[in-house]
């Protein structure tokens, strides 16, 4: 009788435990809302209101968690970071997105990407241009350098 006892009593800490709210795991849908979105300064001498532009745009879209976006006179790359359960929509939303992006700009070339590596080579340039730390020649190789990633397959 009394191992009896000792079962359901456990049984039932088990089950509340189970049903408990998950307080150490990810934040709940309303107070993960952010996006991570860095504006590049005008006051560079590389002008970036184009890729600002784009991410205002972007982070209207709900599904998106993180923009980065740079580019020249010639050449918009975009990359972003797509919530985790959207990911099974994620050609449909690239496709719609690049669409978007296609008719908004119309007078630059417009790569876009959700590639992480795209993503995080898109921060580091960020980082570099908001810095001062690279040239304008600099970073149109480097802009046609992550444009062959983008169109790389693998």
């Amino acid at each position: 009788m009394y191992g009896y006892k000792l079962i359901m009593t456990f049984s039932v800490f088990l089950f509340l435990i189970g049903c408990a709210n998950d307080l150490t795991g990810e934040p709940s849908r309303n107070q993960e809302n952010s996006i991570e979105l860095t504006k590049i300064s005008s006051n560079n001498s590389i002008d970036q209101s184009a890729s600002n532009q784009a991410k205002e745009i972007l982070s209207n879209h709900e599904e998106i968690t993180a923009i980065n976006a740079v580019n020249t006179l010639e050449t918009l790359v975009i990359a972003i970071d797509i919530e985790h359960s959207k990911r099974f929509r994620l050609a449909d939303i690239r496709k719609e997105l690049t669409k978007e992006m296609k008719e908004q700009f119309k007078d630059i070339k417009v790569e876009f990407s959700t590639d992480k590596k795209i993503l995080l080579e898109l921060e580091k340039l960020e980082e570099k241009i908001q810095s001062g730390s690279i040239k304008k020649k600099k970073l149109e190789k480097e802009i046609k350098r992550i444009t062959k990633l983008v169109k790389e397959k693998t």
